[in-house]
């Protein structure tokens, strides 16, 4: 159920990315005349000829993919080729035999790597009809391309940032705050004038962590314990740290011993000691932090941004504002993935150009107004400043980072974060202890044997 929430903004986001509808950033084209180009999902179809319109955007959306086609003689469509657990095996197997299922499959990176492992992925970087350095007429994933280099060659690509939201932040209560004595939007006016940082996050945790009727029991927390793995997600990222990072070149490495990785190791701690988090309930289920926020018996959650979805009809008024920055951040930072776009091994370098040029095709936007990504967005949040300053920061990239382990298959941050709150030694002896592990994981993913 997760992956499948997780999977809502992916497609509208994508489709209607906010650039010109032409520009400087294509090189020379293709000739698509009698192509039939198939991409490859897990979730839903695509297809000009049976799509019906639930809007005015989505009625131009159509109009353009039909026009394209039509002009230049080719057809196009996302198809959902397999359910989410066999995926992985369908991109595979499928390459290996010669006859892919789709001509550009869309995977999960650590799916994507392992298909790159087995050298069944194209360098779309080498391509001659689109460019990848260009953010026009679509707004090629500089970091994910860059995340997908290795040797000098690009084997992945994504479609503008934030398209997953996976991006990790802070949603908070505003009733909460105002009944702890706070202004409701005080975490936005704080991270607009650049003093949400982690003393300030520590500061509200506490007067928001309260004793309502004096009866010596905690009624209202700050946040939950759970769920430990976005939290620390939120907190390595803010401290500009990252679990895994790729080195000059281009391979992965363990990144969990360095100093800034440590430091946030050590907040998250802390806020377990300050007695800010509520205990998880017996009997629980794994996503019991959702239904606390949801009702109102802690005044944050710190989770990734696809939670909006879910929090429509929550009867209290919220937020959203990414996690406060770090002391060794210069910035605000925040962590996300984006879903990759592959292609198999089994084509011609001028069979690529001619997919590649049909996929920037079907996804360039059909709306010139660099807003217009809002406007779906509007109906989600609760206030126009979590799209407008929240969510505009987390679609530049200066603020975001790669999740790089979620390149690494068989790597778990939980290995980690699961342990944090009860790990009674240094942080660092927490690291150790998964550090061999870990490097063996990376190896693997290295190619180094």
């Amino acid at each position: 159920m997760l992956k499948k929430k997780r999977l809502m903004g992916f497609i509208p986001l994508v489709l209607m990315m906010a650039f010109p509808v032409w520009g400087g950033g294509s090189k020379q084209g293709a000739d698509l005349k009698g192509q039939d180009i198939v991409i490859g999902n897990w979730w839903s179809d695509w297809d000009v000829s049976t799509r019906t319109a639930n809007s005015d955007a989505e009625e131009k959306l159509i109009a353009y993919r039909a026009k394209i086609q039509k002009d230049q003689g080719f057809k196009i469509r996302e198809k959902n080729i397999s359910s989410w657990d066999q995926m992985s095996q369908i991109a595979v197997t499928s390459t290996m035999t010669g006859k892919p299922a789709a001509n550009v499959f869309v995977l999960q990176p650590n799916w994507a790597m392992t298909l790159y492992n087995q050298k069944l992925l194209f360098p779309i970087g080498d391509s001659k009809s689109v460019n990848f350095s260009s953010a026009k007429p679509v707004e090629w994933n500089q970091d994910v391309t860059k995340a997908f280099t290795f040797d000098g060659k690009a084997y992945a690509f994504s479609i503008g940032y934030g398209s997953s939201q996976h991006a990790n932040g802070v949603f908070f209560n505003k009733r909460l705050f105002r009944e702890a004595g706070l202004d409701p939007n005080l975490p936005y006016d704080m991270q607009k004038a650049g003093t949400w940082n982690w003393t300030a996050f520590i500061d509200l945790a506490k007067k928001l962590t309260r004793d309502v009727n004096n009866d010596g029991r905690i009624d209202t927390y700050a946040m939950t314990a759970d769920l430990s793995t976005e939290i620390l997600d939120a907190v390595v990222a803010s401290n500009g740290a990252n679990y895994i990072d790729k080195d000059s070149t281009g391979k992965f490495v363990n990144a969990t011993n360095r100093p800034e990785f440590l430091q946030a190791l050590q907040f998250a701690v802390r806020l377990n000691t300050e007695g800010v988090l509520m205990p998880r309930p017996e009997n629980s289920n794994w996503d019991w932090y959702k239904p606390a926020f949801h009702d109102g018996k802690v005044a944050m959650m710190v989770t990734q941004q696809y939670v909006a979805q879910e929090l429509r009809d929550m009867t209290d008024d919220w937020g959203f504002v990414l996690f406060p920055k770090g002391p060794n951040a210069k910035d605000y930072r925040y962590s996300s993935d984006e879903n990759v776009m592959v292609i198999p091994n089994t084509y011609s370098a001028a069979e690529v150009d001619k997919i590649l040029y049909a996929v920037q095709l079907w996804y360039t936007p059909v709306d010139d107004d660099p807003d217009a990504w809002k406007d779906d967005q509007y109906s989600v949040y609760r206030d126009a400043r979590a799209v407008d300053e929240t969510l505009t920061m987390i679609r530049n990239p200066k603020y975001g980072s790669t999740k790089y382990y979620v390149f690494i298959p068989g790597l778990e941050r939980g290995d980690i974060a699961w342990n944090m709150w009860y790990w009674e030694g240094d942080p660092a002896q927490l690291v150790e202890s998964v550090s061999q592990a870990w490097n063996a994981l990376i190896n693997d993913a290295n190619g180094i044997k």
